[in-house]
């Protein structure tokens, strides 16, 4: 999972790198609407490769059941002679639900609406989803993008604590990008 822990820590520093950017040109300006979006598209590709990389080592490492299993790795399940097996076939869950999924079964808890960090990521996810999947023009503002990037933080610390039981690395750094190139 190293490595792909790396690849995501990588997207949340480009995310940050490109909101410092966003941050220092003039509101509303090409350039800063440009910035905006590259930086939560990178943070959310970062949280998704974060997801990821859990959900694969929980799959090959923690004792599943073949539903959960199905859940994690978005594979289908078959049947190979009466006996239900993971397919080769994908089956696309929603980030919300893997993310809900991991954090109930290894923290042992119930979500609720008063958990601020689930409010927050499904709140961040509808702004990508805004983003991506059109159906209006969408306006993004820099502090919106900060607010997503912590979001987004906070729900890989949060997913972390509850599978590790240890923060995730990046956690300590926050939002403040470093100088790319370093």
């Amino acid at each position: 999972m190293k490595e792909f822990d790396f690849f995501g820590e990588m997207l949340f520093e480009e995310a940050k790198y490109y909101l410092e950017i966003a941050k220092s040109e003039e509101d509303g300006s090409e350039h800063q609407v440009a910035s905006l979006h590259a930086s939560l598209l990178l943070s959310m590709s970062a949280l998704e490769a974060y997801v990821n990389a859990v959900s694969e080592e929980l799959v090959s490492s923690f004792e599943l059941n073949i539903y959960e299993k199905s859940l994690l790795s978005e594979k289908n399940i078959e049947l190979d002679k009466g006996i239900p097996k993971l397919g080769k076939g994908l089956k696309m869950q929603r980030l919300i639900d893997r993310i809900a999924f991991i954090y109930s079964k290894y923290s042992i808890k119930e979500l609720s609406d008063a958990d601020l960090w689930y409010m927050e990521i499904k709140q961040t996810i509808d702004l990508r989803n805004g983003l991506v999947h059109p159906k209006s023009v969408v306006q993004v503002t820099y502090t919106q993008v900060e607010k997503a990037l912590w979001s987004i933080l906070n729900t890989v610390n949060v997913l972390y604590l509850a599978v590790y039981k240890r923060k995730v690395p990046i956690y300590n750094y926050g939002i403040q990008a470093k100088v790319l190139g370093e």
